[in-house]
């Protein structure tokens, strides 16, 4: 069997990797960094179970992707304006809480080490250029950010929680979140488009507004933050080379719950290899519905701001499972295919120098 070469050991590099081995392709990963999930700082991040109604853990795993890794399901959230707070309990985890980076047990060293047993060669501090390669699989472009994150990370006594706060003084058309599991906590200030310098502004905002609807007790805080990467029409072949993850351009345009789509398109990159098959078309039945219906919502966040965050907490003061709301919102409806083409134009005429 012909060698495959990656580059790029995030997780859809890394998800792709592990399928080809397993199905017998030599693979050699190459990765600039120094390890895997390096450019994270052990932050938590949401790996959401909402917009298949299969569990994300089943889908995971119907992936070849065993779950080796601190994984913890969250049925309650809090969400608020800064103003008033809401709870909300559902019968199945809103989303599962993960660790990122290097550190023990996070989901990056577990795929890493996934890979190694499956007999990938994985090349760390390697600088290697596209035109070798047979799947591109790097991470956001960082002179070209979409979304900047900002915040700390921090030990804590304080018991497990999981909040969404949307405030325009605490994030720019984004959202600010605080998530505590295990004596581990991190919170953050999402900004949509803007300097790393302004960010600072928002997360003194969120940590003051977090710190009032809260009392947490946090220790050894250190900074951590992050970027993302979006296109409205993911860049899937190019040259030859199919493209993966935030390389593509496949993301959650509104809020950013990237991780599925990366993991799901190394499988489908993987796939299309194994068994022959169009990866453009892969992408199409299992991704690009959701893809668009998440430009529609970025568009309908971005134009109405305010209104669409007020808009957001009526709603969820009439569900009683926030799991079923964001089911709805985040696959297509009439609305949302209608509002997909001029969604489309303008967020591409807004951020054309992302796309």
């Amino acid at each position: 069997m012909k060698k495959i070469k990656i580059m790029g050991a995030g997780l859809s590099g890394l998800s792709a990797a592990i399928n080809l081995s397993r199905a017998g392709y030599p693979v050699d990963v190459f990765e600039k960094l120094g390890d895997c999930g390096k450019r994270f700082h052990g932050d938590l991040e949401g790996l959401e179970n909402w917009s298949s109604q299969i569990d994300t853990l089943h889908e995971i795993k119907s992936m070849n992707i065993k779950i080796n890794f601190d994984c913890s399901p969250f049925k309650t959230m809090y969400l608020s304006d800064g103003k008033e707070l809401l709870k909300n309990t559902c019968k199945k985890p809103i989303f599962y809480l993960v660790k990122r980076g290097t550190i023990a047990n996070s989901l990056d060293q577990g795929l890493k080490k996934q890979a190694l047993d499956s007999g990938v060669n994985i090349h760390l501090n390697s600088k290697t250029t596209k035109e070798d390669m047979d799947i591109i699989s790097v991470g956001p472009t960082v002179n070209k950010p979409f979304a900047i994150a900002k915040g700390i990370r921090f030990e804590t006594e304080s018991n497990d929680i999981a909040v969404a706060l949307l405030n325009k003084e605490a994030s720019n058309r984004g959202y600010s979140y605080l998530l505590i599991n295990n004596g581990y906590g991190c919170m953050c200030s999402v900004n949509l488009n803007m300097a790393d310098s302004t960010v600072n502004r928002y997360f003194k905002k969120t940590y003051k507004i977090m710190t009032k609807l809260f009392k947490i007790d946090m220790k050894n805080e250190k900074n951590i933050g992050g970027i993302g990467s979006f296109l409205i029409k993911p860049r899937l072949i190019k040259n030859g080379r199919i493209y993966t993850g935030e390389a593509a351009g496949l993301q959650d345009f509104l809020w950013g719950f990237g991780m599925k789509y990366a993991i799901n398109s190394g499988f489908l990159a993987a796939k299309s290899i194994i068994d022959n098959k169009n990866y453009k078309k892969l992408i199409k039945q299992n991704l690009l519905d959701r893809h668009k219906t998440s430009v529609a919502n970025r568009y309908l966040a971005y134009r109405f701001s305010d209104r669409y965050y007020t808009y957001l907490l009526k709603l969820a003061k009439k569900n009683d499972s926030w799991r079923d709301l964001l089911h709805n919102k985040y696959n297509p409806s009439l609305f949302t295919r209608t509002t997909y083409p001029f969604a489309k134009l303008v967020l591409s005429l807004k951020f054309r120098e992302n796309f």
